[in-house]
């Protein structure tokens, strides 16, 4: 616990070593760092503290701890002692640019989930929104979003604030949690009022705009005690001893697995910007060219690609300015960019940056000015924003082109070793469902066997697998084993005991093997065994280089750079060909029903989930016949 008399020896020490006088705050220099002396006074909490010297709570923890060597908590806060909190040091000026952006509020919406998407605190809402009722924000109201504090504040800051200012209400005084199977009729009837009432109450302007998670207004009446038309509803009987308080609602809600994420970002009347045909595009890339300050070769392939793009718009006569920057895979470094680098206030399409988790600070200047942002290589999880086009196949579309054969028309075979690709298994299996299955594991000791896997993992009876392949039920065999030496050596026997059969004038029922994408990294797997097993492979992207469109760029790119182009070199050329001419084209309505193929690897985007992605993965069947088929 850190004592009176240790904070006043501390703030001797500071005298001793170097002490900045001000007539308020007096500011302190303790081992080079500036701190303010603050006395607490009534009313002063970690929170409150932390945004009125515009640190987090975790600074002024932080600060104590080196300080004094001892920790603190909220509750060692006392009136009349002093804190000494981390002096914030001024910034350069921004470049001159509204210190806010306005949010238009859609329907559902609070002001604590706006606070949520911002990462912003709702008092800062609050003061910057001074003639709005928090309790009933209208859909249509405009409000400002201050640029300084977005991202600042933690969810679990706001989270806790809310739940602090919720804690003495009770749900059966006029709030209630919608829940799935809840309706607009069923609430109504629950808590006495008209479907006309509870629509006007809630600004809703219809039943469709009801959604499970919404915190909606009821009446200060008593629900019904009778049986209502969803047992999932989270108000409790209406006693005293039973009835839970808002706070207690929130408790439970914060601990659940979708609260925290459920709000969703998501600008309206987003439209790209369309160039004439002679008018100058300006491009943004940006890539993490150094991380951890040395070069990473990946992202220099990329700009390379970009580089022999635009070598061909501009000889179709296109007028294009590229400007590059390095981002370190450093938010903070963006932030920087993107407050102080005017070049990327005028960018018409900004093509970066790599990670997901560096995308906030962008998406802020790109919904502001209605710039498209092509996220080249993540595939996004949570950002969302109708500004934002993903390039890497989207996840949830993977299985599309297995369709036909995880459908129940095949036996789905899945081999295991001694060490599984478990998420691979997983995937295969939640695809499957409607396919008969069957398990093996693989076990080499100077010769191969295969056992029926038992429930636990463990060998089972010996399978024949002669006997097993020679059945003339069509097959789909797919290899969970995740080391290249059993990968390699189960193929190996799967064609070899083909072979064998077809030697000895038997048949050999139809199979195929579905491979994992990642045997591309895997060095001692023998090529030709794809070939000899029909193996099947699911890509983001594909380029095979005896394609035309490949060999001729790959000379160039040769004759440009004096080596192979990478799998990011081709990427980099397909998102500058894409974007840079869509921007001359106009994206328009027509932008989710075309098709783009720059050089072999097709795209086609759909606005899903609040943003756009693009749905085609490749297939690539590697045939007996020693040939690559796509689809």
């Amino acid at each position: 616990m850190i004592k009176k008399r240790c904070l006043l020896l501390v703030a001797a020490l500071f005298v001793a070593i170097s002490v900045a006088f001000a007539t308020e705050p007096q500011v302190v220099v303790f081992n080079g760092k500036k701190y303010v002396a603050h006395t607490i006074v009534s009313g002063d909490t970690l929170y409150s503290l932390a945004r009125t010297y515009g640190v987090t709570e975790q600074d002024i923890l932080d600060a104590a701890k080196d300080i004094s060597g001892e920790t603190l908590t909220a509750s060692q806060l006392k009136l009349g002692e002093k804190l000494f909190i981390p002096k914030k040091e001024d910034k350069k000026p921004k470049r001159s640019k509204s210190a806010y952006r306005t949010h238009i509020v859609e329907k559902g919406q609070t002001l604590y989930s706006i606070a949520k998407s911002y990462k912003i605190s709702v008092a800062v809402l609050e003061e910057d929104n001074p003639t709005i009722d928090a309790q009933a924000l209208k859909p249509g109201t405009e409000l400002n979003i201050r640029r300084s504090e977005m991202g600042y504040a933690t969810t679990e800051e706001i989270e806790r604030v809310e739940r602090e200012r919720c804690a003495t209400l009770e749900v059966g005084e006029g709030y209630h949690e919608v829940k799935p199977g809840e309706t607009v009729y069923s609430l109504s009837h629950r808590y006495s009022i008209s479907e006309e009432e509870f629509l006007q109450l809630n600004n809703l302007s219809s039943s469709a705009d009801l959604k499970a998670g919404m915190v909606v207004r009821v009446t200060k009446s008593t629900a019904k005690s009778e049986t209502v038309d969803s047992p999932e509803s989270i108000v409790a009987d209406t006693t005293a001893n039973d009835r839970r308080t808002i706070g207690e609602w929130f408790n439970d809600l914060f601990t659940g697995d979708e609260a925290a994420d459920s709000v969703e970002l998501k600008p309206v009347d987003v439209e790209f910007l369309t160039l004439g045909r002679h008018n100058r595009l300006n491009v943004a890339l940006m890539l993490p060219f150094h991380i951890n300050d040395k070069v990473n070769n990946n992202y220099v392939d990329f700009y390379k690609g970009v580089l022999l793009a635009m070598e061909d718009l501009k000889a179709d006569g296109y007028s294009i300015d590229l400007s590059v920057y390095d981002t370190e895979h450093s938010a903070q470094k963006i932030k920087e960019l993107v407050d102080y680098e005017d070049g990327l206030l005028d960018a018409n399409l900004i093509i970066g940056p790599v990670y997901e988790d560096e995308l906030r600070y962008v998406l802020d200047l790109a919904e502001d000015n209605n710039i498209p942002v092509v996220s080249p290589l993540a595939d996004i999880e949570a950002v969302k924003s109708p500004v934002l086009f993903q390039m890497q196949s989207e996840d949830s579309r993977k299985y599309d082109k297995f369709s036909d054969v995880l459908d129940g028309s095949r036996e789905v075979v899945m081999i295991y070793a001694s060490s599984n690709d478990k998420s691979f298994a997983e995937e295969i299996k939640a695809e499957a469902k409607l396919a008969p299955m069957r398990e093996l594991n693989f076990v080499f000791n100077r010769e191969s066997y295969f056992y029926r896997r038992n429930a636990d993992g463990s060998n089972g009876e010996t399978v024949d697998i002669k006997e097993f392949m020679r059945t003339q039920t069509a097959k789909a065999f797919v290899i969970v084993a995740d080391r290249d030496t059993d990968i390699d050596r189960i193929l190996t026997t799967l064609s070899s005991t083909r072979a064998s059969i077809v030697d000895r004038g038997f048949n050999v029922g139809n199979y195929m093997v579905i491979g994992n994408r990642k045997w591309s990294r895997l060095a001692n797997i023998e090529r030709q065994s794809f070939f000899r097993n029909n193996v099947a492979f699911l890509v983001p992207y594909h380029a095979k280089r005896s394609d035309r469109a490949i060999r001729i760029f790959d000379g160039r790119y040769i004759a440009a750079y004096n080596t192979l182009p990478s799998m990011y070199s081709y990427r980099g050329y397909d998102a500058a060909m894409i974007f840079c001419r869509k921007m001359y084209e106009g994206f328009g309505e027509g932008f989710e029903n075309e098709s783009f193929m720059p050089l072999t690897t097709l795209y086609r985007f759909k606005y899903e989930d609040g943003i756009y992605v693009n749905t085609e993965w490749t297939l690539e069947q590697y045939t007996d016949h020693f040939r690559i088929e796509i689809r």
